[in-house]
């Protein structure tokens, strides 16, 4: 991480009005339910159209603007995860053509090819996505729950609820799904060792018939990609149906108590609008 920062040193300037930018916009979605219940609990009761349909067109001005300002921050972020990685790309390359035999027998060709490509594209998402939900995340969790307790805190209690096990979910899922990733990455260096000693040898396939053989060969390394890649997508993509379960789950348990709590005349219709 600190040689990606280190090529990220350049481009801090762009970041920072990139992620004021992000934060402008999240802010502005933020503000969305609070003004929702803010005229479903005061505006409508006292049926004045034309402030009805001022604080409607407020939410229509903060929602141009969250659109318009994410737009720019993703191209801005885009831009400097493309300049990132083609300097890492730049300077690897020119490591790696001066690298002894040696060297380069111990890390093998394979590997390196695969630094040069898979590697390289994996810090190019990583930078981009750094800079699209790293600032933007935060920013919706920590203003999301003080926009719930202004309110109503009683009911914020059963979303830190949701958000201890969404934690505890992401954070066991994880740690078991990023070492299949390592094994996906050697797997890729055997397809890419075959790939090549088939491209280097092709005469000598050709002159020995070992076409059919070496196509065997490939397809299986090819398929255990296949393979590991699936089992690792698999355990990681079980974060988004439990953290849709719990978020339902949560909203199920909001509708209920604000139900009572309306009803005992301690909330009101907007407020459980707005969660």
């Amino acid at each position: 991480m600190r040689t990606v920062f280190r090529y990220l040193k350049p481009y801090y300037f762009r970041m920072s009005i990139g992620f004021l930018i992000k934060f402008t916009g999240t802010i502005m979605d933020l503000l969305l339910p609070w003004i929702l219940a803010y005229i479903i609990d005061n505006v409508i009761a006292k049926e004045n159209l034309k402030e009805i349909l001022a604080w409607g067109g407020l939410m229509v001005v903060c929602s141009i603007i969250a659109m318009l300002t994410n737009i720019i921050a993703n191209r801005m972020a885009s831009l400097v995860a493309r300049y990132t990685t083609q300097r890492i790309r730049h300077d690897l390359f020119t490591k790696i053509m001066y690298l002894s035999n040696d060297y380069v027998d111990k890390f093998t060709i394979p590997s390196l090819i695969s630094r040069m490509t898979s590697d390289t594209y994996n810090v190019h998402r990583m930078v981009g996505m750094m800079q699209r939900i790293g600032i933007r995340a935060p920013i919706l969790l920590i203003g999301g729950l003080l926009v719930t307790l202004t309110l109503d805190p009683v009911l914020t209690l059963v979303l830190v609820v949701v958000l201890v096990f969404l934690v505890f979910i992401t954070y066991t899922v994880s740690s078991k799904g990023i070492p299949l990733f390592r094994t996906v990455q050697e797997s890729t260096e055997d397809m890419i060792r075959v790939l090549r000693e088939n491209i280097t040898g092709v005469r000598v396939i050709k002159a020995l018939s070992k076409s059919d053989y070496e196509k065997d060969r490939f397809d299986k390394v090819n398929k255990k990609v296949m393979n590991d890649e699936n089992k690792a997508n698999m355990v990681l993509n079980t974060i988004k149906p439990a953290m849709n379960f719990l978020l339902q789950g949560g909203l199920v348990g909001v509708i209920l108590l604000g139900a009572f709590r309306v009803n005992a005349g301690v909330s009101e219709v907007g407020k459980i609008v707005a969660f």
